[in-house]
This record gives C-alpha cells, sequence and structure tokens, in this order.
C-alpha cells in the first residue's frame, strides 16, 4: 500500500513554548513597571469593544491586555506578585500602568471604573496593590480617592497653614508699631 500524504505539518496553536516563555518575559517586565494591577473579566465584550476600550485607556496611561491566566500567573510569580492567584478565574484581562508611567494606582482603578459604565459587560475581579490583593469593592473605593499629586498638595497645605500663621501673627505687632509711628509722623508735620 502507497503512503498517503494528508498535507503539511499545522503548527499548534499559541506558537509552542518559545513563543510562550518570549510572552511570560514580556509580562514580568510590564508587571514589574506597573505601581499597581487591575484584574477584570471581558466576557461578553465584542472584539471592537476590546480593541474600543484600549483605544479609549491608551491616553491616560493604561495599557490593557488580555491574558492567559497560566501564563499570567508564572509572569507574576516571576516578578514578585503572586497574590494575584485569587484574582484570576475565568476569561481575564489586566490593566496596567503603559510605558509613560502616567497612571498611578488611583488613576489607574479610576480609569478602569469609568470605562465601565460605558461597557456594561466589563467587570472589575480585584486589584493587586502594594504588596496585596484587593477586592472589587476595594478597586471601587480605590477609584473614588484624588489623584496622588492632587493628596500631596492638600498635605503640603495642611502642613504649611500652620507656619503662615505663625508668620502672620509675628508680622502683625511690627506692622502695627510701624504704622502707629506712620500716623504720629504725619500728625506731627
Amino acid at each position: 500500500m502507497a503512503k498517503v500524504k494528508t498535507g503539511p505539518r499545522v503548527k499548534r496553536k499559541g506558537g509552542g513554548v518559545a513563543a510562550k516563555a518570549k510572552k511570560v518575559d514580556a509580562l514580568i517586565e510590564e508587571i514589574g513597571r506597573s505601581p499597581a494591577i487591575v484584574v477584570t473579566e471581558y466576557r461578553g465584550l465584542t472584539v471592537h469593544q476590546l480593541q474600543d476600550l484600549r483605544r479609549r485607556l491608551r491616553p491616560r496611561g493604561v495599557e490593557y491586555h488580555v491574558v492567559k491566566n497560566t501564563l499570567f500567573l508564572r509572569a507574576a510569580e516571576a516578578a514578585g506578585r503572586g497574590g494575584l492567584r485569587s484574582l484570576l478565574v475565568g476569561p481575564t484581562a489586566i490593566a496596567l500602568s503603559g510605558d509613560d508611567g502616567k497612571a498611578d494606582e488611583v488613576e489607574l482603578a479610576k480609569s478602569v471604573v469609568d470605562e465601565m459604565r460605558t461597557f456594561k459587560a466589563l467587570k472589575v475581579v480585584g486589584a493587586f496593590v502594594a504588596g496585596r490583593a484587593l477586592g472589587a469593592d476595594d478597586v471601587q473605593a480605590l477609584a473614588k480617592l484624588p489623584p496622588r499629586a492632587q493628596l500631596r498638595a492638600t498635605i503640603v497645605g495642611i502642613l504649611l497653614a500652620p507656619l503662615g500663621g505663625l508668620t502672620g501673627l509675628l508680622q502683625s505687632p511690627l506692622g502695627t508699631l510701624v504704622h502707629v509711628l506712620a500716623a504720629r509722623g504725619s500728625a506731627a508735620r
């Protein structure tokens, strides 16, 4: 019996071990660079909606990626963020701070929560901030905080207010003395 050709060999979907290792390395770099990670469930969003979501998040300094849970877990553990394990359930997409580093923890959470109003199928599963995993309710609360720059300005204002009051208090008697002397000088003429 003659051999029958069945056609060319088809590569496996995913590109094999080398491609997966490259993907894990890229994820390790992105996870290490980002101050926080917001984990979402994208079930129910179309490809066009996902592209639109990425396009809307990018100007805010947020990168949005659909990830395979096993590869992302390997990358997270290698980057020292193994606490994400409990958040990786079902179809997962992650929001990270982009290359410009413009989005801090609050801006990242706020951006994703704002887009949840537009994309009703998008759900926040949780986040990883400051070395610990947060639930969906915690991410909602984080999104309500003012940005880091505004918080710093408020703290500086609170710290400087007593100094300004003290300066005014010390200058007040001298100012009064100067006004009294000026009034006497003008009356004497």
